[in-house]
């Protein structure tokens, strides 16, 4: 049978076990007597990951717990796409390629997921959830990463997840390359498996999607993955708590465009949109930060130095 045919029967498979209703109107369609064991199977899927495991024939267990989800079927969809990813490293038969891309997928399925039930828990306002989301994505370098409401948006499911990657990660892990990480993954799913297999394939590749295949592996973006709903276990429904920090810091390189400062053990670039606060600066010349969740959000030069 054709490699597509059998992926269109698994996702009916999947569905089947997912949705009662599907399955009735299916076995309608089929013309197939639904016995009470069958019924019993259809009636949704458990959080008992054993059960998961044997109804869609996955060998692999699972690596995240989302004990703490109280919504049962979102539960069940974590604790399905996260034997997904699994099973896809494990499934030897596919290439490495292959493997790697079907697992990147279903991580991201579950970032997404988990990521807009801790918006939805902890901003059932949708006005403080836009508001919290413009505020957290306020310091980004570039304006196209600065979450505005559009006035339109009626839940989380209307805002990209693009900008809710950045928000959740500046507030729970501020300073933190790692969303960079979780940021590519929305990418693979975007770039889809053809694409993504030339570009794993490419030997001198220099777009941002090449460097995350040539520099993850399973366990890195396993490890990232449980860094993130581990954070969301400890934070959910505790909307930030924002304090205004000042601090001094130090130029250590003033360019055309550009200036660095150091405080404390941190090196930072001076955000963009306040470059022209610190133009004038010169090296070693200390200016007064203002941090938000550790993030420089305003910057002045000490008068006694310009």
């Amino acid at each position: 049978m054709d490699d597509k045919l059998k992926l269109t029967l698994q996702k009916i498979k999947a569905l089947t076990l997912q949705n009662k209703e599907f399955a009735e109107e299916l076995a309608k369609m089929l013309d197939i007597p639904m016995s009470k064991q069958s019924v019993s199977l259809l009636n949704g899927v458990t959080d008992d990951v054993a059960a998961i495991r044997e109804a869609l024939e996955i060998r692999a267990n699972k690596s995240i717990s989302y004990d703490f989800v109280k919504e049962q079927r979102l539960r069940d969809q974590l604790i399905i796409d996260n034997l997904r990813m699994e099973n896809a490293a494990l499934d030897l038969k596919k290439d490495e390629h292959e493997r790697f891309y079907i697992f990147c997928i279903n991580a991201f399925y579950q970032l997404e997921n988990i990521i807009n039930y801790y918006f939805y828990v902890t901003y059932p306002n949708i006005k403080d959830l836009l508001a919290e989301l413009e505020e957290a994505t306020s310091t980004e370098a570039s304006e196209n990463y600065r979450f505005k409401s559009k006035g339109n948006e009626k839940n989380v499911g209307d805002i990209p997840i693009a900008h809710k990657i950045n928000a959740v990660c500046n507030v729970l892990f501020p300073n933190d390359v790692f969303k960079v990480t979780l940021g590519t993954l929305r990418q693979v799913r975007n770039e889809g498996a053809h694409r993504c297999m030339v570009i794993q394939n490419e030997k001198n590749g220099t777009s941002n999607l090449h460097q995350f295949f040539k520099y993850n592996s399973f366990n890195s973006v396993r490890i990232d993955m449980i860094k993130i709903v581990t954070a969301i276990k400890q934070n959910i429904g505790k909307p930030a708590v924002r304090e205004l920090v000042e601090t001094i810091g130090l130029v250590t390189s003033i360019m055309p465009s550009a200036c660095f400062v150091k405080y404390g053990e941190n090196t930072e670039s001076v955000p963009v949109n306040l470059f022209h606060k610190v133009k004038t600066a010169s090296k070693d010349d200390s200016v007064i930060l203002y941090l938000k969740n550790g993030k420089i959000v305003d910057v002045k030069i000490k008068e006694n130095d310009k």
